[in-house]
């Protein structure tokens, strides 16, 4: 029997407050980063069914679609073994194996929403005959326009300390352009990797894929400090006194080790310059 196709939808604004549980206990938003953060080291997943639970087979495919930052599917699995009731959650559960091929696909070519149009709005679904349609012509290389990345201005919310909105899509987005490694060192550990603006926020910078870098945390700091800047021939300039460092001299005159694939997707030069301009001459 062929294997079929379910959609799962994944909300951080649901009313039902669903969260994700990593094998070291802990927590992360149902959105496109939260999941990654939460299984890239390969981890299945347990989640829970209400509906559906004893229609699901082993091999059956579970197409992830994330209301946020996208309306997308953006991962995909496969079920491991047919559903148990969990008693702790008192409804069936399922086991999800990740297929990370077809998800690495997914996050360079997700299928949005816009494409299929099938609603899914609590728990697991099978997916109708056009969302069928739209995979299979995704599984051979066919992917359907997806949604361009846009720049968004920078609200603020009043708290007891400010909080930037956006920025959670605006390090998912630029993880998936650099293939989840610093731009400068090729590191590829997610935990240490952040999301660089080259014009900053607080000076009319944007949530744009072309006005931010990956950055592992330690060159986050120095390129915010201006002692590390990036030419408009994508090499890696050290101010002079990080250049006599053990640890950071033979970045100097380097070329980037991870720049984005698509042309429209790699650092605005003008913006490049214009972070060089606001900082020490190197």
């Amino acid at each position: 029997m062929a294997p079929k196709h379910y959609l799962y939808p994944l909300n951080p604004k649901s009313k039902q407050g669903y969260y994700l549980k990593d094998s070291r206990n802990n927590t992360h938003p149902t959105s496109v980063e939260g999941f990654f953060d939460c299984y890239s080291n390969g981890e299945a997943a347990e989640w829970g069914l209400s509906q559906l639970g004893g229609q699901l087979r082993p091999g059956d495919f579970i197409w992830v679609h994330f209301a946020l930052p996208v309306s997308a599917i953006m991962a995909v699995g496969r079920v491991r073994a047919e559903p148990t009731f969990n008693k702790k959650w008192d409804r069936y559960s399922v086991w999800i194996d990740w297929d990370w091929n077809l998800t690495k696909r997914l996050q360079q070519h997700p299928i949005p929403y816009s494409s299929h149009k099938q609603r899914v709005q609590i728990s697991v679904v099978e997916a109708n005959e056009k969302t069928l349609k739209v995979i299979a012509r995704w599984m051979k290389d066919k992917a359907p326009s997806s949604t361009r990345h846009t720049s968004v201005p920078v609200t603020f919310k009043t708290v007891e300390v400010e909080q930037r909105q956006g920025q959670p899509a605006f390090r998912q987005a630029l993880m998936v352009a650099y293939n989840y490694r610093c731009a400068v060192t090729g590191c590829d550990i997610r935990d240490v990797l952040q999301a660089a603006h080259i014009v900053p926020v607080n000076k009319g910078g944007h949530h744009s894929i072309t006005n931010g870098l990956l950055l592992r945390a330690d060159i986050h700091n120095l390129f915010d400090r201006g002692l590390l800047t990036v030419n408009s021939s994508y090499k890696v300039q050290l101010h002079p006194s990080v250049r006599s460092s053990a640890i950071y001299k033979e970045l100097h005159g380097r070329k980037l080790r991870s720049i984005p694939k698509l042309q429209t997707d790699r650092p605005s030069v003008k913006n490049l310059e214009k972070h060089r301009q606001n900082h020490l001459t190197i």
